[in-house]
């Protein structure tokens, strides 16, 4: 049964679409375990038994849903509870060098692309949260300051919180720091509750002070000497240090670590190994789990959010000059777009192409064209947000061959809502999930001038008469 989950979280470590760390976080939970068990045992009870095998039986359970639906998450996340059963069976809670077997099983779920996945499904939240921190922090420090969403006035220089600034990052790795600590330490409940709390409470407001520095500098290069924040390595350097700062108050509080001994005094009849079953009894149980992972292996994949293809999809034939070629979608763009329903059509016009995917399920289907291209051999490098006429999200992609392009996405719904972030699009299909989502990309040499490019992308909107519903959808709207 785990097998292929393996091979899927594996995966994810070298492809390069998921832009993983989780492979160090395995290496991690790997020298941690083997730290461990290499250390003395001093007790075992047939109880830590019965919890392995109850824990095999639930990710059995879950394991069955992740085949039936086809979500390969529920099968990697089901790796980490055989992980916790592991750890019960090696006992590595009763060990002259104990670990907390419960929060290596936690420290190893982050070897899982949970980043990429709590931005698509928090990320929109978490972006309005910090801009509206750093808000509140700019308007008590400057008179001169306007917010409206996710924008920030600042002596007139626009600052933008976009997605990458959402802070996941910054709360994935504290709370990886966090995990680690805790199954190392082996706290109590409640030490474990207030440092939880702690490193969640630490890293958004670390974010929000990154926030606030980089638009201070922004708007005032001067006061550090006009150097450019936004460029590597200063824009780095400034998120690890407020990284670190999040991190100090998880050090204060950093509980002494129990010894192997403290909290485990056992009765002289438990310090022997006591075997679950024997015999037949012990034979037929495993017959019955290889049973059971040979049928749930076996099941049929049915999952519920296929998208509907019935309708058509097509791009204008003839543009701005140029008729339209259509372009046949490579193997790894129909396993993006096209894989449980998904709809998608590219065509090429002269030296421009463009790309346009439909879906009614936006989880499955969407993805920034960072995702993708990388997954393709491309270099991709965001470079911001343009909101005329149409708000667009602008990626530089240099081919493995060297040639550079422009890539622009916009996506859109079937109800007039437009936004340049695929976290924004789960967000909003969560509230409305029987919309229908849209991502139209335009694909230009970064040869040609940007007065060009925003030429051919308008001509596109008009021939889709994407702007006239975007303007009737921002007429409705009230003014801030």
């Amino acid at each position: 049964m785990a097998v292929e989950p393996i091979a899927w979280l594996v995966n994810t470590w070298f492809e390069p679409a998921h832009d993983s760390k989780g492979g160090w976080i395995f290496l991690l939970c790997a020298g941690l375990f083997f730290w461990s068990v290499r250390s003395p045992q001093q007790a075992v009870t047939g109880k830590t038994h019965k919890k392995a095998v109850i824990l095999l039986l639930v990710t059995a359970f879950i394991r069955g849903i992740g085949q039936v639906f086809a979500v390969n998450v529920l099968g990697a996340v089901a790796l980490a509870i055989d992980v916790y059963a592991i750890g019960l069976l090696a006992a590595l809670n009763d060990r002259k060098t104990p670990l907390s077997a419960g929060w290596l099983a936690v420290l190893f779920a982050f070897s899982l692309p949970l980043e990429r996945i709590l931005q698509r499904i928090i990320g929109f939240g978490l972006q309005h949260l910090s801009a509206d921190g750093a808000c509140r922090v700019l308007q008590g420090l400057f008179a001169d300051v306007q917010c409206a969403g996710i924008r920030i006035l600042l002596a007139g220089r626009d600052v933008l919180v976009d997605l990458p600034c959402s802070g996941v990052k910054s709360i994935t790795l504290l709370l990886v720091l966090y995990a680690a600590l805790m199954c190392v330490l082996r706290p109590t409940l409640l030490n474990s509750v207030v440092m939880g709390l702690t490193a969640l409470a630490s890293a958004l407001l670390a974010n929000i002070i990154r926030i606030t520095c980089l638009s201070i500098f922004i708007a005032y290069p001067e006061k550090i000497g006009g150097i450019n924040v936004l460029a590597q390595p200063w824009h780095d350097l400034i998120g690890l240090f407020c990284l670190i700062l999040a991190a100090m108050p998880l050090a204060l509080l950093c509980p002494p670590r129990r010894s192997g001994e403290e909290g485990s005094q056992k009765s002289p009849s438990h310090n022997c190994p006591q075997p679950i079953q024997a015999g037949k009894t012990k034979t037929l149980a495993a017959l019955g789990f290889a049973m059971l992972a040979a049928v749930i292996v076996a099941l049929p994949r049915q999952p519920l959010d296929i998208s509907d293809t019935r309708t058509a999809l097509s791009l204008p034939l003839y543009l701005n000059g140029q008729y339209g070629q259509t372009v046949a979608l490579s193997i790894q763009e129909q396993a993006y777009f096209t894989q449980y329903g998904g709809t998608a059509v590219k065509m090429r016009y002269g030296d421009n192409s463009a790309m346009l995917i439909r879906t009614n399920s936006p989880l499955r289907h969407m993805h920034t064209p960072d995702d993708c291209l990388r997954g393709l051999g491309f270099d991709v490098h965001y470079q911001g947000i343009q909101y005329q006429p149409l708000p667009t999200a602008i990626y530089l992609a240099t081919a493995p061959n060297g040639a550079q392009w422009r890539i622009a996405v916009t996506f859109y719904s079937d109800l007039g809502q437009f936004t340049t972030n695929v976290s924004e699009v789960v967000w909003r299909w969560l509230q409305q999930p029987h919309s229908t989502w849209y991502a139209l990309q335009r694909i230009t040499p970064v040869s040609i001038p940007e007065s060009e490019a925003s030429e051919w992308d308008n001509t596109l909107f008009a021939a889709l008469d994407l702007t006239s519903v975007h303007f009737q959808e921002n007429s409705h709207a009230k003014p801030d």
